[in-house]
């Protein structure tokens, strides 16, 4: 699964989908080189809303075979120079994990 992702994360970045990034654990003081999708504004629901209000949350995808990430890292895109800290992890599987982030 995570040869696959990675094929695919190059393809994204190739199309300009994804993003070069530099990823940097909470305390610490080097950046790795990553990959990643960002999705701004995305609605955010929840199944027993009775009277569903949309909310708004940006999120990042990250290949997990490129970094460990956790709560508090920040993600720096390469070319833009924005800085995402990972705030929540929404979810993960064996190969990649999303995260809802906010701007530092």
């Amino acid at each position: 699964m995570q040869a696959f992702d990675a094929t695919a994360f190059g393809a994204f970045r190739a199309a300009g989908v994804a993003d070069a990034a530099h990823y940097k654990e909470p305390g610490g003081a080097a950046e790795v080189p990553c990959t990643v999708l960002l999705d701004e504004a995305v609605e955010q629901f929840t199944p027993d809303d009775v009277a569903p209000i949309a909310t708004t949350v940006d999120r990042v995808t990250l290949q997990l075979a490129e970094i460990t990430p956790r709560t508090g890292g920040v993600v720096r895109i390469d070319g833009t120079g924005r800085r995402l800290k990972l705030v929540q992890k929404i979810r993960a599987d064996e190969s990649t994990a999303v995260w809802e982030v906010a701007s530092v």
